[in-house]
């Protein structure tokens, strides 16, 4: 089988695993299917999966191009990575509010777009599925717990909330009743759907939270046990994680180590020097305690944030042509986190436009309880999330041709979350802050992901409570509570994930450095910009391949 071949492959299967995210990246193909939670389902999907990488492994890379050892680093990656989701019950059937069964169904299908009536009646079809993958999610949940691999307390109070905020919501705003339908078929579209969502889907749903109550909250992990090392075999689920989110071996102590070397050591340095050029004070406490009660450095309304972050991508975009040859031609669109699920979500996160076109980038932005929300973080947020940070890594991935379609979605999560944190610090470079307090965000977006290092490690491998990681972010960062509990209850639920944002950056800056190094006056920051991102995302070993071929083709 050759390589485009495989890659077909890779793409058909995927897609195939994970219907709800296809549908969201404009692939049709199964659009009335929902993922199996079965033995025999699952073996079929592992034994596809083993097949891509085994095959992809053969190949020589003597014999191909840059880009098509690009190619072939990622299926191997990717389909190791799903592999190792299919073979194990806990990775695939977690109760987690933001990898959950429920959650792939509220918020994928809150993005769905369709092209014509044929599209939106083959989802009709997924909907009247849900009742049974919902029973059967919940009947995964109860052989994890029976095995010794019951989910964490925090998740499960976060994926009720959800749950309650979704059954206690107005049909006006379900998800699964948004769909715009082409041509004149929507009434009849929306009439069937209706009675799908009041006589099924809600139902199910409420029976799937009923099922947590009664069966999985009383077994639930509590809060000083919260970590994969208190689990049945959580060692070597937390170094597949590690292995799925950075394509790299690195010991958990070690990131611990540097994690606790930026937060404690180089940002609190930066706290102290932009701390002093903002407020006038000389010390970590004063910076954080004038962050934490200026009235001044608080949203008043969802409108007042996402006018903020508008303006803040509009500032950005105009000055991009001095730091990138390309720019992504999708726009980036500015959107709240629907409301339903907003409570247990991060402060934003990023949607990249789907393979059809039929809709731009979108930028989600929590506008839940804006007056909990800390202004002067939001800026390096909207260059993370947005422009030059994954609007421009998601978008012109997406927008890429002469490659195959899986690479332009390819969850290369050190790389892509790497980029975001790099953006960050490259905004300043920019000179995009507004001000002192605004790069005072950029330091607690550094220190922030530099926490991730020693508090997804502190829980997963060394033991940590809940508690002690809170207390940490609490100490070292001037991250609000409300947003310290939400990340903390993200690492719990989604082991090593964490990880890849900080581990990313120091590896795009060091390829930076040792770039310039080698190129003197030649660097170029729009070729090493382009060297980033005209490739899509890639394992971060193949990044430095990429670096090296194109500091060698300028003559080094």
């Amino acid at each position: 089988m050759s390589l485009q071949e495989l890659s077909d492959t890779y793409w058909s299967t995927f897609n195939e695993a994970v219907p709800t995210v296809a549908t969201v990246r404009g692939v049709h193909d199964f659009d009335d299917r929902l993922p199996g939670f079965d033995d025999e389902w699952r073996g079929d999907m592992a034994a596809r999966f083993r097949d891509i990488r085994d095959r992809a492994r053969d190949l020589s890379d003597s014999d191909l191009t840059i880009q098509e050892r690009i190619t072939r680093s990622l299926l191997i990656h990717q389909s190791e990575a799903e592999l190792g989701t299919v073979e194990n019950l806990f990775l695939l059937a977690p109760v987690d509010p933001f990898l959950g069964p429920h959650t792939r169904l509220i918020s994928d299908t809150r993005q769905n777009t369709v092209a014509d009536a044929g599209q939106a009646t083959a989802l009709l079809g997924r909907y009247e599925r849900i009742p049974q993958y919902l029973e059967a999610a919940m009947q995964a949940h109860r052989e994890n717990a029976g095995r010794g691999m019951a989910p964490a307390e925090a998740s499960v109070r976060r994926v009720l909330s959800q749950l309650d905020g979704y059954l206690e919501s107005s049909l006006a705003d379900d998800p699964f009743l948004m769909l715009a339908i082409p041509g004149n078929g929507g009434g009849a579209w929306l009439e069937k759907a209706t009675s799908l969502v009041t006589e099924r889907i809600r139902p199910a749903m409420e029976s799937y939270r009923d099922g947590l109550t009664t069966h999985i909250a009383p077994v639930a992990r509590d809060d000083d046990h919260c970590g994969l090392s208190w689990i049945e075999g959580g060692d070597e689920i937390y170094h597949l994680m590690i292995r799925k989110y950075l394509q790299i071996e690195v010991p958990a102590r070690e990131m611990h180590d540097i994690g606790r070397h930026w937060a404690t050591g180089v940002n609190a340095e930066e706290w102290v020097e932009i701390g002093g050029e903002a407020f006038g004070v000389a010390d970590i406490e004063s910076v954080f305690a004038r962050l934490h009660s200026d009235p001044d450095l608080r949203f008043s309304s969802e409108e007042e944030m996402l006018e903020h972050a508008r303006s803040a991508l509009e500032r950005a975009w105009n000055v991009v042509d001095g730091w990138f040859a390309h720019r992504p031609e999708t726009p980036c669109e500015v959107v709240p986190v629907p409301a339903a699920v907003a409570p247990a979500m991060p402060s934003a996160y990023y949607s990249m436009p789907p393979v059809d076109g039929s809709r731009p980038g979108r930028y989600f932005l929590n506008t839940y309880k804006p007056a909990e929300r800390d202004l002067f973080e939001y800026e390096s947020i909207h260059f993370h999330e947005g422009i030059p940070g994954h609007h421009f890594d998601r978008s012109l991935a997406a927008e890429l041709e002469g490659i195959p379609t899986f690479r332009r979605y390819a969850q290369s999560y050190a790389h892509t979350e790497g980029w975001g944190l790099y953006s960050e610090r490259l905004a300043d470079e920019m000179g995009l802050y507004s001000a002192a307090t605004d790069r005072l965000g950029m330091v607690a977006g550094d220190a922030w992901r530099a926490g991730r290092l020693v508090t997804d490690t502190g829980i997963h491998a060394l033991g940590w409570s809940r508690r002690q990681a809170i207390d940490f972010l609490q100490e070292w960062t001037p991250i609000g509570l409300l947003t310290v509990e939400q990340e903390v209850d993200r690492y719990i639920g989604m082991p090593g994930q964490a990880l890849a944002y900080k581990m990313g950056q120091i590896e795009i800056f060091r390829l930076r450095a040792e770039a310039r190094r080698r190129l003197g006056d030649r660097f170029d920051i729009k070729g090493f910009h382009d060297t980033m991102l005209v490739n899509g995302g890639m394992p971060l070993p193949m990044l430095a391949v990429a670096v090296d071929e194109w500091v060698r083709g300028l003559g080094d």
